[in-house]
């Protein structure tokens, strides 16, 4: 390393035809307080001005990566995590943007707490101009137990959102990094084998923004089985272990009621044949079983505090 100290902290970015947005999140990155980091941005292939954005950016810290031909954004983080030379990684994708204290919370946070290998931390969830909807925080709770940690990712209570990750680079080695066939949920899948490698804590303090895009992956019915297929192929405890299986029955519970709301019944009955063939149909009924039940717990229990607010706010 010619004698140079390592940085503190790496970020990694993943990038494809972004041109238009990507300045505004390596900006947030070089802007930070805390000085001591490297930024990776890794090309996945862009067919756009995207690199020639990059390279106009002048400074020492920022790196670039070009990806022989385009492999996915998995792919093009597994190589910025094999270019960092620093012990901790940091991740952002190219629509987002940090904080001015992201980095120099998560180096204070990991050197108060040596003992911690992984830190999932909170984000506002923002939309782009002209969308007349409110910025939402995303607030994780404070967790500081692994198995504590690992109920709550399998539930569905925890924010998981790439860019809220922090990690020993070590760990994430060990964990096996990100799959690269996956093109859904690798947080999820990441984060679940980065708590069998390491001691995982999570935070409520807001870090970064993320950006709300139509067309995200996230939010494409289309994917939705197949993804979860494959997550509960990897992961067979988010079925069959009792504790996990509230998060997987909700999830796909709330699947359907979405393609049902829009009246897509020739998509929810094949969507329902891939996950029959995954659980077997009584496993599937059940699953929707207890998301019903769960679902309209939570819906009363919505309206039962909205009539007591309404009922304090008509005597009060």
């Amino acid at each position: 390393m010619n004698g140079r100290a390592l940085p503190a902290i790496a970020v990694i970015m993943p990038v494809y035809n972004r041109a238009s947005v990507v300045e505004r999140a390596i900006r947030s990155v070089l802007a930070q307080s805390f000085t001591d980091f490297e930024l990776i941005v890794v090309d996945d292939g862009s067919k756009d001005d995207t690199v020639q954005v990059i390279e106009a950016i002048k400074d020492p810290r920022l790196k670039l990566y070009r990806q022989p031909a385009n492999a996915g954004s998995n792919a093009a983080r597994n190589r910025g995590i094999g270019e960092a030379r620093a012990p901790l990684l940091a991740f952002l994708d190219s629509d987002d943007a940090y904080l001015p204290d992201k980095l120099g919370f998560v180096v204070r946070a990991f050197a108060d707490r040596p003992e911690i290998d992984v830190l999932l931390d909170s984000f506002t969830k923002e939309f782009p101009p002209g969308d007349p909807r409110k910025p939402v925080p995303r607030l994780n709770p404070v967790i500081n137990s692994t198995p504590e940690f690992v109920r709550a990712l399998f539930n569905r209570q925890l924010w998981k959102a790439t860019p809220a990750i922090s990690i020993r680079r070590s760990t994430a080695i060990q964990a096996g990094l990100f799959d690269e066939t996956l093109k859904r949920r690798q947080d999820f899948d990441f984060l679940i084998r980065a708590a069998d490698a390491g001691r995982c804590a999570s935070t409520d303090q807001i870090t970064w923004t993320k950006t709300w895009m139509p067309g995200a992956i996230s939010d494409d019915l289309r994917t939705f089985a197949g993804a979860t297929i494959e997550l509960c192929r990897r992961h067979p405890v988010y079925f069959d272990n009792p504790e996990y299986r509230p998060g997987l029955a909700r999830d796909v519970t709330r699947h359907f009621a979405r393609l049902l709301k829009a009246g897509r019944l020739r998509d929810a009955v094949n969507d329902a044949r891939k996950l029959r063939r995954q659980f077997s149909a009584g496993g599937l009924a059940r699953l929707i079983a207890e998301g019903s039940r769960e679902m309209l717990s939570r819906k009363g229990a919505r309206q039962t505090s909205a009539s007591v607010e309404a009922a304090d706010q008509s005597f009060g």
